[in-house]
């Protein structure tokens, strides 16, 4: 296969002949030496290039049936992590690239879309628009980009037409998606449930030393100190109900009615439909691509779904020999429904995993019958009044009555003009820009829920955001004999602005009418604009010897208005490369097909953590006896300035036999972040309580690979491996100054959980440690540092350390004692030797086919590291009983004396008992999982039966994703945030199946 590229400018490349395909029978699905990568602002060959980059085609982007292109990285390249932090269909997934760029800051990657900036939600985007997504990950290839590479870039081409190859396509999927991930096991039995009420009661009794403990329940289970009476749904009264022998409810004793599963009437199989169409091709001196898309992703949470039409036109014409200009332009309308998803009472996620058994969906009368809705028909929801989960709230009825709507409007578009001047020279430009309109609109319903008392009210929000890049660049290739030059020099602008309006009305005149008009009074409105710009002067050199020997450097100046005094900045590159493979010695090597050596050095910035204004003083305005006033807020961080980041990488990329079996690459990195934003406390004497300021050392360094085997490679036939991983290690290697001593900051305890301190990664472990249960009293048990004041050998109230590390650091040659302690404000918080981060962690993917059948597969997996399941500890806690669900592992609590259990005891909102499920080493949960992220069948219909039908490709496809995980835990997925900590409030990651055709005239 021979491809033919030319460099038109900042992340253009045209076809000029042959084609680029994947053929399942030969050897073409082997990576060709050949193969160009778009790489900041030009194209070189693979081979040739000293950087870090991985390339994902649009073969593997269409695997995946996703809204939201990012999600299709999931898995495709070692040290690039996809989080999934919703299920929400279009929601926008968070990208990691090489570990934690930042302690405070932007952790994002920069998007880059047809060379330009992107700066809108990259759901817009329409994957089957994608030719191509290459991710950059070291300093060669980042620096380039300047104040905005520090957390690596990901570049995105969309498709072109070929001159002479003249296409039609259409592809139509139809599927569903449905929560078959699995949800935390809890208690589904009223009858469990009431049952363990009246045991936490009955133990509560004793404990507080009543005479007659099954009495002190009885008389509780149905008050205000237990269970509201209204939501007693048997034929008995507490007596009547409980065997105070078995603690369970007494055979025979009958039900009002039966409440309802909130979860059925919460979460639903919903539809997924999509199509695509598209025309690309072009003759003489213009080429084209034209493509059309709709889609509708319903989630299965109720009422919750992404619409978006979609279109892209991308045009070049060579107007003269020596001019050539390029126009990309592509629009996106969404249509987005919310409901349910609030991080309070409104979530129905929270309602569905933690609301108890025992409380209907619907309200009942005393006889346990249904009641009728006046307003809206059918039966009335159970808005909770006197319950003692959610009480005035129900999620599923407001997700039902309510709406929280988003509508977005979105055009991109850039120009490119190159004009060739002499050989091998040429001008380049390209003016690209961005627009979006976000509308906003709430209703929440003039008859229940928390709008009711106002009679219904309305929230609307009003954002836009109009940025554009003007780049103009100068460039120089040429070769003479075996040297090769690639150089050019640029100035780039980009400009930035956002309006924001946001106002309330309330007291709805026509119940369900949306319009302010409707709607008699008025909450005060907001509106405020955000801005930036930034200018750049920057260039490139890359230089190769016989496509042998590498050399590439280059240098960016960039200028913040972020910053008030310290605005600009230099950042820079150098790398080297060595195809050893070329050498003579190599040339006839039965093992290296392919080898070369890499490394590189360079410099990156970040300035989008510092927000838009940090150096100015802030006011907040307001009212005063009627005239305008304003209220200090903070003072302005006028000496903040970029996060800056010295990268090294070297590496090794080989290619096996000479059938090139085994095809493979090795980067080790070392990421030294300076500058990092710390607050840093002030005393309550300066008025102000954080400055932020430039300090601290942050360390990201490790390993990484991937690997493909080719392991059948026959003419009907083929069986390909890929696997790839990292090994990331995160070190603190300097912290702050602590403005109370003048000294580096001992910990930085933030961030709950996490202690942050030098010698330490950002998520270490810290918190107290859970020391099991007392056999003899049901108690938990916690560990306790202390001091042996009086020499007695036990911890004695007031002997206790509650920071380890602050005390040691202080006091080193303290002789420190362990105890236990029942009293969890007396436990010590520590190091507990365990971390978020884990040993490894990757993707292996099966690819294989059979004549016109193939099939892949896509595992992703994590191996090593903790995480703190606070979902889990919600479902084991000790509150009053019937104010949250429990887990099924509250079956394996202490009862009796004697009783060995990792378990405590039940009570019933019991002071000290409440602690039992507060934050300790109990809910750290390994996090090692494996996941079944993408399944895909396909047929192709043979080109012989395609002549007759007038057709030039036929593929039926049959896919799933995100099928299948396997963690500690039933119910938790460490892989939905960062930390892999669980949230009660997620909407948790959806499994699509999807059944697609697609056609090609």
């Amino acid at each position: 296969m021979n491809v033919k590229l030319r460099a038109l400018g900042a992340g253009a490349i045209f076809f000029l002949g042959g084609g680029l395909f994947y053929a399942q029978s030969d050897s073409t699905r082997v990576a060709e030496l050949d193969e160009v990568v778009i790489v900041g602002y030009t194209a070189v060959k693979k081979e040739d290039y000293t950087g870090s980059v991985s390339k994902v085609g649009s073969e593997n982007i269409s695997k995946k049936n996703v809204s939201n292109v990012a999600q299709a990285l999931t898995g495709e390249a070692a040290g690039v992590r996809v989080i999934t932090t919703s299920g929400q269909p279009g929601s926008e997934p968070s990208i990691r690239i090489r570990g934690f760029g930042s302690v405070s800051g932007n952790r994002e990657p920069l998007y880059v879309l047809d060379g330009v900036p992107f700066n809108g939600n990259v759901s817009a985007i329409n994957p089957d628009d994608i030719e191509s997504m290459t991710v950059l990950k070291d300093a060669t290839a980042t620096a380039i980009y300047g104040s905005r590479g520090a957390n690596g870039v990901v570049l995105i081409q969309t498709k072109k037409g070929r001159s002479g190859k003249d296409l039609i396509t259409i592809e139509t999927k139809i599927g569903f998606n449905t929560p078959l991930i699995p949800r935390y096991d809890v208690l589904t039995s009223p009858e469990q449930y009431i049952g363990l009420s009246w045991e936490a009661l009955y133990n509560q009794g004793k404990l507080n030393g009543s005479a007659d403990p099954v009495a002190y329940a009885n008389g509780r289970l149905f008050s205000s100190s237990g269970i509201n009476a209204k939501y007693n749904m048997w034929n008995a009264n507490a007596a009547q109900l409980i065997d105070p022998e078995t603690r369970m409810v007494r055979e025979g004793v009958t039900r009002k009615y039966t409440p309802e599963d909130w979860k059925d009437y919460g979460f639903q199989t919903a539809i997924r439909s999509e199509t695509n169409l598209t025309i690309s091709g072009g003759s003489g001196k213009t080429t084209y691509y034209t493509g059309i898309g709709y889609l509708k992703d319903e989630g299965y949470s109720i009422n919750s779904k992404y619409e978006r039409y979609s279109g892209r036109l991308n045009l070049t014409h060579q107007a003269k020999p020596w001019l050539k200009g390029e126009f990309n332009l592509g629009y996106a309308y969404s249509d987005t429904n919310a409901n349910g998803q609030s991080e309070d009472s409104g979530s129905i996620f929270w309602f569905a995993d933690n609301i108890p058994s025992i409380y209907p969906l619907f309200l009942r009368n005393a006889q346990g019958g249904f009641v009728a809705d006046p307003y809206y028909g059918g039966n009335q929801y159970d808005y909770g009044t006197g319950r003692g989960f959610g009480a005035l709230t129900n999620a599923i009825a407001d997700a039902t009555y309510n709406l929280d709507n988003r509508k977005k409007h979105e055009i991109n578009a850039n120009f490119f003009l190159k004009a060739d001047l002499a050989k091998g020279l040429s001008l380049e430009t390209r003016l690209g820009g961005q627009y979006y309109n976000n509308s906003r609109n709430d209703f929440s319903n003039p008859y229940y829920g928390s709008a009711a008392p106002q009679f219904g009210s309305l929230y609307k929000v009003r954002a836009e955001l109009f940025s554009h890049n003007f780049l103009q660049l100068v460039r120089y290739m040429s070769r003479f004999g075996n040297h090769g030059v690639q150089a050019f020099a640029a100035h780039e602008s980009t400009d930035w602005v956002y309006n924001y309006l946001s106002a309330s009305k309330y007291g709805l005149v026509i119940p369900d009418g949306g319009d302010f008009n409707n709607a008699i009074n008025q909450n005060p409105a907001y509106s405020y604009s955000y801005n930036y710009a930034l200018e750049s002067y920057f260039g490139q050199f890359m230089y190769d010897y016989d496509n042998k020997y590498l050399l590439s450097a280059s240098v960016r100046r960039d200028g913040s208005s972020r910053f008030l005094n310290d605005k600009w900045d230099t950042f820079y590159s150098v790398g080297a490369g060595w195809v050893v493979s070329k050498e003579n010695f190599l040339k006839d090597s039965s093992v290296f097909n392919k080898l070369k050596l890499k490394a590189s050095y360079g410099t990156v910035g970040d300035q989008a953590g510092v927000g838009y204004y940090p150096g100015y003083n802030v006011y907040n305005p307001g009212n005063f006896m009627g005239l305008p006033g304003a209220a200090f807020d903070r003072i302005g961080y006028s000496d903040l300035t970029w996060e800056k980041s010295k990268q090294f990488d070297g590496g090794v990329e080989f290619t096996l036999l000479k059938s090139r079996a085994i095809e493979g690459q090795i980067n080790y990195f070392n990421k030294v972040t300076d500058n990092l934003i710390f607050d840093r406390r002030l005393a309550p004497s300066t008025g102000n309580s954080i400055l932020k300021v430039n300090e601290g050392q942050l360390v990201n360094k490790g390993l990484e690979f991937n690997f493909t085997a080719h392991l059948v490679n026959k003419e009907n036939f083929f069986l390909d491996l890929t696997l790839n991983a990292e090994h990331l290690n995160n070190e603190l290697t300097k912290m702050p100054i602590d403005g109370a001593t003048g000294l580096p900051k001992l910990i930085d305890l933030a961030e709950a959980g996490f202690g942050r301190a030098e010698g330490h990664s950002l998520y270490d472990f810290y918190m107290r440690e859970w020391a099991g249960v007392n056999p003899q009293t049901g108690a938990a048990q916690w560990t306790v540092h202390y001091t042996d004041n009086n020499g007695n050998g036990a911890f004695d109230k007031g002997e206790q350390i509650l920071s380890l590390f602050e005390y040691m650091a202080q006091n080193p040659n303290a002789n420190v004692s362990v105890g236990t302690t029942e009293v969890y404000q007396e436990a010590t918080q520590k190091y507990v030797g365990k971390s978020a981060i884990p040993d490894v962690r990757g993707a292996f993917a099966v690819n294989t086919g059979y004549k016109a059948i193939s099939l892949s597969a896509q595992f992703l997996y994590g191996i090593g590291g903790y995480s703190y399941d606070g979902a889990y500890a919600n479902l084991m806690g000790n509150g009053q009983v019937g104010g949250n669900n429990w887990s099924t592992d509250i079956l394996q609590r202490w009862q009796n004396p004697g009783d060995v259990t990792n378990v405590p005891r039940l009570s019933s909102n019991r002071a000290g008992d409440t602690n039992y499920n507060s934050r300790s080493t109990r809910f750290l949960t390994k996090s090692d999982y494996i996941v079944l992220n993408n399944v895909r069948l396909a047929y192709t219909l043979p080109n012989k039966y395609l002549t007759n039908l007038g057709l030039s490709g036929l593929t039926f496809s049959l896919t799933g994703d995100n099928l299948w995980i396997s963690t500690k835990r039933k119910g938790f997925n460490p892989t939905t945030s960062e930390t892999g900590n669980s949230d009660i409030y997620r909407y948790s990651p959806l499994s699509t199946f999807t059944f697609g055709v697609k056609t090609t005239f």
